[in-house]
């Protein structure tokens, strides 16, 4: 079974997935059940940040995952990742809306190009652009890395707390 994934504008890429034999069933009722391909996992991801369901996109990370938001100190470990973005204020003092603009996958890496959208509880907004990476490993992600300019992140923020 496979999936057909428009990766550019000029490149057509067929990604096949494996289905195992014991997933698949006669039964009409039964749903076959197929591994989600690296770039599902990261479009789901990013879904779960912008529909504020927070800790399902945590559950998504890895125990021990990487997070370089680049250029930034590296965050290691789930935990730390929460606690990063709970104390920024996502989800309470701001709410987030990363749209992917484009995603392309090579073997277990996703690059994905994004404009990520946060708006503060006053309704001022921080929008930047951001190229990142995702490293998918057993169905979760291993490395997350952000790429952006802090300087208009910071300009930005600090129109919102004046």
């Amino acid at each position: 079974i496979g999936r057909l994934w428009l990766l550019n504008k000029i490149e057509w890429v067929w990604l096949f997935r494996d289905c195992e034999k014991s997933s698949l069933s006669n039964s009409p009722n039964q749903k076959i059940t197929m591994p989600a391909t690296p770039a599902e996992i990261a479009n789901t991801f990013f879904e779960h940040w912008s529909a504020n369901r927070i800790e399902e996109a945590l559950a998504m990370l890895s125990d021990d995952v990487l997070y370089d938001n680049v250029p930034f100190p590296d965050i290691v470990g789930r935990e730390n990742v929460r606690k990063f973005h709970s104390e920024f204020g996502v989800g309470t003092t701001f709410k987030v809306d990363w749209k992917v603009t484009a995603i392309a996958a090579s073997k277990n890496v996703v690059l994905n190009e994004r404009v990520d959208a946060f708006t503060h509880e006053s309704g001022a907004k921080i929008t930047l652009p951001v190229m990142g990476t995702l490293t998918i490993e057993n169905g979760e992600i291993i490395v997350w890395r952000d790429y952006f300019d802090p300087t208009d992140f910071d300009k930005q923020l600090s129109q919102i707390k004046r």
